[in-house]
């Protein structure tokens, strides 16, 4: 009986010990696999291990969180509007050339001489317009737009001018005249022959003629 009990005993023992070994394995295993296991507290979950913080690390780090976002917003206007602009026609205005002068409408002759030292005389006018032939410091008479071309048979020693009212000289053998570099009166001097235009300004400034050497040599001008 005794020996009986014992066997009992330790075939009990036996069991005991083997049910112990496997409830402490399944335990192990749950832990391992991340599992609750029986004992575990409800609500409790248990800590990621170190390998799978490491791992969830290094797959945040490989992954780029993408936050940017387009945004397409068509903004009224933005879309340019063509616009036809007329081009400003070229209005061709006539205008005389800085380097030529305004063409005159025509061209008279003149002849003048001297009479001893003290007059001038017409000796040949193409017009017969100008002034009264082999008359002593007669009146001349000029026309706004005319060129005269004027011989002076008595140059060398009676050099002729136009002067205004205040003796200033306008066109001078002698002297620099005001108006000689004037573009539209167009002085020119050849010594015997000298050449002018009369122009508005030059007509209202002129007032007599004379001989730069001798003064009885004077006669009265006007514009026609």
């Amino acid at each position: 009986m005794d020996q009986s009990r014992r066997r009992l005993l330790e075939t009990v023992g036996l069991a005991i010990a083997g049910a112990l070994a496997g409830c402490a394995e399944t335990d192990q295993q749950g832990t391992e696999d991340g599992s609750p296991t029986e004992g575990d507290t409800p609500g409790t979950t248990a800590a990621p291990s170190t390998t799978d913080r490491t791992a969830a690390t290094e797959t945040e780090r490989e992954t780029p969180t993408e936050t940017a976002t387009e945004t397409e917003t068509e903004t009224p206007g933005d879309t340019p509007t063509e616009t036809e602009t007329d081009t400003p026609t070229e209005t061709e205005t006539a205008t005389a050339t800085a380097d030529e002068p305004l063409t005159p409408t025509e061209t008279v002759a003149l002849t003048i001489d001297n009479e001893g030292f003290s007059a001038w005389e017409v000796t040949e006018d193409e017009s017969g317009e100008v002034a009264e032939t082999e008359t002593e410091n007669p009146t001349m008479t000029f026309e706004t737009g005319v060129r005269y071309t004027v011989e002076n048979d008595g140059w060398s020693f009676h050099p002729f001018a136009l002067r205004a009212s205040d003796d200033t000289a306008l066109l001078s053998q002698d002297v620099e005249g005001q108006y000689e570099d004037d573009r539209d009166v167009d002085w020119v001097d050849d010594g015997n022959e000298f050449a002018f235009t009369l122009t508005e300004a030059l007509a209202a400034d002129m007032e007599y003629y004379i001989c730069t050497v001798h003064s009885s040599m004077r006669g009265d001008v006007r514009e026609r």
